[in-house]
């Protein structure tokens, strides 16, 4: 039996790690130990907590783990699980833990590994682990978290801890989903259950319990192929789950990331806006906590997925009469997006952004009837070749451009992919809203800037056209910045600047 020591500074691995999550560090333990449990493909997960001697002891029956992951699972200097391989990160649940506990027993069997250790503070300041002789008889993994006397706790019975469950796992305690989706794609059979101290947890049906009217199913497309599935109405109170959970709830096997409006002001309505959409492929975007999504420098292939969340939610508003009040047509906004295009030529990132680069070789009919092969801004092939169904779509389709067909190179020469994606609008796109309740000049919302016409400073500088020219290039400057920011390691915060540097040399 070793004693093993760490090797890093694990006190501030393990605050930087809890401050990354916006929920408390004992909550965050619940969630990472249970997507551990989901990964590793488990059918029964029980979540004890003995509030007396304040320990949680969170239980699956999954696969356990490899001798491998059994000792990254304790090294504080190993990488994390790489992005859109799970929901989770191995040993994250109980390394966060050591912000408010003092021991963590952890065993583990597997079809080639069965082992346990005792993981605890030999000093405020060194972390050890040792081996211990396992006792669990059955495959599956078992871990044990001892809190502190005076740690903060924010549940102490079955109720809260099925709170926490709701906020972060919803589609897996509702049948429908269970059955129609996950198991269908081999994730989890529908027979998965959760056991918290003692008690099997019942269905949650969202569809009433928490949705009771204007009910809408989702199924948001990329072309003919359905991306993800999910349910949307208006629930009989407001905030449903909890404070600030409204809207529609964005997932990602079976684990909810955040919810969303998408921008859209429903009004009064928007507290009791309440729905769950599963997109399975949002999994590749999650940020490191899997909390939230990273967006920047992936922008355009994240919202090929978020787009279609985004027009089916909005449709739905469109369905129960509620005005979003989202104005994109306008002639100023056109002489914005012709700046901007102007101001693209000094700023790569900026076409990179908006995506008015991209080019696809497609077939151009001549005057005389030949055909040469162009490139062609804007267009991109959605389908594999050969494959989807293209429901009368003959190819890149454009404002003022009849339908064309994208070119392959063959052994022959060139040939016809079919079937391809229509082309849709490229380039940037600006639109302007009245919001009052947001503090934001503007903000980004798919491949569009939207402008707060409610802010003071818009007010102040929209009766002068000078001054809401430069107020709005430099609000869309902010907005893109803080959006390319967001889950950077290194944000540019010299963007606006440059923007505006790009915008005067014209």
């Amino acid at each position: 039996m070793g004693v093993h020591h760490s090797t890093v500074n694990f006190e501030n691995f393990i605050r930087d790690l809890a401050e990354m999550y916006p929920f408390d560090v004992a909550e965050v333990v619940v969630v990472e130990l249970i997507a551990n449990c989901l990964d590793a493909k488990a059918t029964i997960i029980t979540v004890d907590f003995d509030a007396s001697r304040r320990i949680l002891v969170v239980q699956d029956n999954g696969r356990g783990m490899t001798a491998a992951e059994f000792e990254q699972y304790h090294d504080f200097a190993a990488g994390l699980k790489f992005r859109g391989t799970g929901i989770g990160f191995a040993g994250v649940g109980a390394k966060v833990s050591f912000n408010i506990a003092d021991v963590v027993i952890t065993e583990t069997r597997g079809n080639s590994f069965c082992g346990a250790s005792r993981w605890y503070l030999q000093s405020k300041k060194h972390l050890v682990w040792e081996d211990i002789k396992p006792s669990v008889g059955v495959q599956g993994t078992r871990v044990e978290v001892q809190f502190r006397s005076l740690a903060k706790i924010p549940y102490s019975s079955d109720t809260d801890l099925l709170a926490i469950l709701k906020r972060h796992y919803l589609p897996l305690l509702d049948p429908k989903f269970l059955s129609l989706f996950y198991e269908k794609l081999h994730w989890y059979r529908s027979s998965l259950c959760f056991v918290v101290n003692g008690h099997e947890i019942k269905p949650c049906h969202i569809v009433p319990e928490l949705i009771a009217e204007k009910t809408r199913e989702l199924y948001p497309k990329i072309g003919n192929k359905r991306i993800g599935y999910g349910i949307l109405g208006l629930a009989p109170q407001e905030y449903p789950l909890g404070p600030d959970m409204c809207g529609l709830v964005l997932c990602t096997h079976g684990k909810t990331i955040k919810p969303e409006l998408f921008n859209q002001f429903p009004g009064p309505l928007g507290p009791r806006i309440f729905g769950v959409v599963e997109v399975p492929d949002f999994v590749k975007f999650l940020t490191t906590s899997k909390t939230d999504f990273v967006r920047s420098g992936r922008h355009i292939a994240f919202e090929r997925l978020y787009g279609p969340v985004r027009e089916e939610f909005k449709h739905w508003l469109r369905e129960i009469g509620v005005d979003s009040r989202e104005v994109t047509d306008t002639e100023e906004a056109a002489k914005l997006e012709r700046e901007l295009r102007k101001i693209s030529e000094d700023m790569p990132e900026l076409s990179q952004f908006f995506g008015f680069h991209t080019q696809t070789r497609i077939f151009e009919p001549s005057a005389s009837g030949s055909e040469s092969v162009i490139l062609e801004e804007g267009a991109e092939t959605t389908f594999p070749v050969g494959g989807g169904g293209g429901r009368g779509f003959t190819g890149p389709l454009g404002p003022g451009n009849g339908p064309g067909e994208s070119a392959l190179p063959d052994a022959n020469g060139t040939s016809r992919a079919r079937p391809i994606s229509r082309k849709g609008r490229r380039g940037p796109r600006i639109g302007f809203a009245a919001a009052s309740q947001r503090p934001e000049l503007a903000w980004v919302d798919g491949n569009t800037v939207t402008i707060n016409t409610a802010h003071a400073c818009y007010i102040k500088a929209k009766s002068n056209s000078a001054a809401r020219r430069v107020h709005n290039i430099y609000a869309i400057g902010t907005a893109i910045q803080r959006f390319l920011a967001s889950g950077s390691d290194k944000p540019d915060l010299l963007f606006v600047d440059r923007l505006m540097s790009a915008w005067a040399s014209r």
